[in-house]
């Protein structure tokens, strides 16, 4: 049974990539490396070897006795990573089965309030209307631009409430996490869900009861961004994950996890769509998604053994309790610094989107003016213009449910053909473009340190050979390339899903958008190549940030502005929402344009090396350390 390593943790690679549920397939499989990196996500306080009494590492339990003990328990008591693998795939299904139906169920509740003259029969309860036997009614509702309207200003609402909630507020959940345990953080953010399904289907039955009507469904949402949500509950079954396998397993435990909830969210649709086939009812999905989220919570809160070893989480605290304590000694009684200090701990999450600042390149003729390095910058707002199109899927589903005529059951085949296309290309075609195209990497050898190949005290004093390591550097070249041409791509089947005078047309454009899907790993890789350049090395606090972009973009942008621009133009050209989206890609294109790679493919190689062999010599990041003896993190929490 896997048990948390004792051993340091290896060098980054140059390359991965980890997303969100959209983007879980690797272009070149998940590698040993990309687990670090994933790792290095999940515990963004590791990173000086010097602190390590400050350092929150689910991973070094300090008690070899409490390590023996727990190899010694039953296997239902033994914390391993199968006891959530068993379960994504479901969770994944419970998930993805929902994504159309939630639409049309907030097209009728909106229709029901906005336009009674299409229902004359007002004994008739939502549950009535939820039935698909006699769907004219429904799609009269979705072909309506004032309902449209309507329930895109309802979409933009949810979207925006809880990634807002969801920014604010998983960094403290993360950081509590340490104290407390992963069971727990995983527990709160099911509550959450729990809730949202709960409120969910109250909310169906008794809709003239509740305050506000409807919009008493953002009550839900509210309630679960507070408590972490799918960010948070993610972070925390990462972390659960990483605490109990070892450098050995961790590349294969974590590439089965996410291949499994891939799987999910692609057969999801499908499986909800056939479940309403057979019912007559749209509401069977979210039932049969409510009972799966019970199950789940079942086995989070009574089943799944601890990661975490009490002596841990013991530190963990009093390591908060004397920050917290140092941070009241610096506290003033001025009003004006105390609301600077509040201000500055609410937009914390922000910290992380430091890494993308300008640096000033250091010139090799000093009598040259220094310029600045903008590439990282103009990147990172590329990315997240790029993956705020995200924001736009709910609203792509309306405009298909009214223009074409399509059932949440046809949606629900739709979204699980476009899945399967993605997977396909991203699992089979992009490797095989990636291995045949992609230049090879240039190899260098570096000294190893003492501790990897020489005894702390040596017999004699005579110098001798020092052992070298091979390490393989990657230009970014191919990968920015490979983004350039992705963003092209989905800008020409956007402007073709936007144009699609078919339901056909619409759907195969649909499938050639995957082709896109490469934008993601590739900007990743790219961003990543570009940030060691500088002759960076902590790449935790890179992908950290670009977790913080993408939910910035996915979240908060693209809702909001899509569900803008779907609200004002749903009554007389629907369509202008995929000709936003690529516009954006066209911004998005201009920007990856301004990127210029140094001449030099490798400038700061000297550098990185240096760093590398000579662990003892902090870098700039590192003499960057707070007082509380570590690394800034991904998000500093004081609360």
């Amino acid at each position: 049974m896997p048990q948390p390593s004792t051993s340091g943790r290896g060098a980054l690679a140059d390359q991965a990539y980890t997303g969100q549920a959209e983007e879980l397939i690797l272009p070149e499989g998940f590698s040993e490396q990309t687990a670090e990196l994933l790792e290095e996500f999940v515990h963004p306080h590791q990173h000086d070897a010097r602190a390590t009494e400050d350092t929150l590492t689910g991973e070094e339990w300090s008690d070899e006795d409490e390590r023996e003990k727990m190899r010694n328990l039953p296997w239902w008591k033994r914390p391993t990573p199968w006891w959530l693998i068993c379960a994504l795939p479901f969770t994944a299904i419970a998930m993805a089965s929902t994504l159309a139906p939630r639409i049309e169920v907030y097209t009728i509740l909106a229709c029901r309030l906005l336009r009674p003259d299409i229902y004359h029969d007002e004994s008739l309860s939502v549950l009535d209307l939820t039935s698909t036997l006699a769907p004219t009614r429904g799609q009269l509702c979705a072909a309506d631009p004032v309902v449209q309207a309507a329930v895109a200003k309802f979409a933009a609402a949810m979207s925006t409430s809880m990634g807002v909630l969801s920014c604010l507020t998983t960094g403290w959940w993360g950081a509590f996490s340490d104290r407390y345990g992963r069971n727990r953080v995983m527990g709160i953010s099911l509550l959450g869900l729990l809730l949202t399904d709960f409120n969910f289907i109250f909310v169906l039955h008794y809709p003239d009861l509740v305050p506000g009507g409807y919009w008493f469904l953002l009550f839900g949402p509210l309630v679960e961004g507070s408590l972490g949500g799918f960010t948070g509950g993610v972070a925390a079954i990462h972390a659960y994950q990483a605490d109990v396998t070892t450098g050995d397993n961790r590349s294969r435990i974590f590439s089965l996890g996410l291949g499994l909830m891939f799987t999910g969210i692609a057969i999801g649709p499908t499986l909800g769509s056939l479940l309403i086939r057979s019912t007559g009812h749209i509401l069977s999905v979210f039932y049969g998604a409510m009972v799966v989220h019970v199950l789940y919570a079942i086995l989070i809160w009574f089943i799944l053994p601890q990661s975490l070893s009490l002596s841990y989480r013991l530190r963990a605290r009093e390591t908060y309790a004397r920050r917290k304590r140092q941070g009241a000694s610096e506290r003033t009684d001025r009003l004006s610094v105390r609301a600077l200090l509040l201000f500055k701990r609410l937009f914390s999450f922000l910290a992380p989107l430091a890494v993308f600042a300008p640096v000033i390149q250091e010139a090799s003729n000093p009598l040259k003016k220094q310029k600045r390095d903008w590439n990282l910058t103009i990147i990172g707002a590329a990315y997240m213009i790029t993956i705020s199109v995200m924001g736009s899927y709910n609203y792509t589903f309306q405009y298909a449910a009214a223009t074409f005529g399509w059932t949440s059951e046809i949606l629900g085949y739709w979204l699980s053909l476009v899945g399967a296309a993605r997977a396909v290309f991203l699992a089979l075609i992009l490797p095989v473009v990636i291995k045949l195209l992609k230049p090879e990497p240039i190899v260098i050898e570096i000294p190893q340190t003492a501790s990897e190949s020489t005894p702390l005290l040596s017999s004699s004093d005579t110098p001798r050979d020092v052992p070298t390591k091979k390490k393989e550097l990657h230009s970014p070249a191919f990968d920015l390339g490979l983004t350039r041409v992705s963003v092209a791509i989905e800008a020409i089947a956007y402007t073709c899903m936007g144009l699609a005078p078919t339901a056909l047309a619409f759907t195969v454009f649909g499938m050639v958008n995957s082709i896109g899907t490469a934008f993601s790993p590739a900007i990743q890789s790219a961003t990543l190549a570009l940030y060691m350049q500088r002759g960076n090395k902590e790449s935790g606090k890179l992908f950290g940030a670009l977790s913080v972009l993408q939910a910035l973009g996915s979240q908060i942008l693209g809702p909001s502005l899509y569900g803008f621009v779907y609200v004002k133009t749903v009554a007389t050209y629907p369509r202008t929402i995929f000709f936003v989206s690529v516009i954006t890609f066209v911004i998005s294109s201009l920007l990856l344009a301004c990127v210029r790679l140094p001449k030099t493919p490798f400038p700061n190689t000297a550098k990185a090396v240096n760093a590398e062999a000579d662990p003892e010599e902090p870098d700039a990041e590192s003499r960057g350390m707070n007082a509380g003896g570590r690394d800034s993190t991904l998000v500093e929490v004081d609360a």
